[in-house]
């Protein structure tokens, strides 16, 4: 398992109250991976709530949509 190694410098911090409630409860950390935005909450990409975009907005947007599918497949719902 990877383990987070993220960047110190690559962080960005953000205003979570501009957010929903899962997001200001999970505050993901933000991040910039060359010209994307990401988002992650958890040790790393592949075990974690990862999300991605060209905006910080559809980084936040796609971990939403990663985070909703995670709580589909632990109530067994198709995701």
């Amino acid at each position: 398992m990877a383990t987070n190694s993220i960047n110190p410098n690559a962080k960005i911090e953000i205003d979570y109250s501009r957010y929903d409630q899962a997001v200001q409860k999970l505050k993901p950390t933000v991040y910039l991976d060359g010209t994307t935005f990401c988002c992650l909450s958890g040790p790393d990409r592949e075990t974690g709530i990862f999300g991605s975009g060209d905006t910080l907005e559809g980084a936040i947007q796609d971990w939403r949509s990663a985070l909703e599918e995670r709580f589909k497949r632990i109530n067994g719902e198709n995701a």
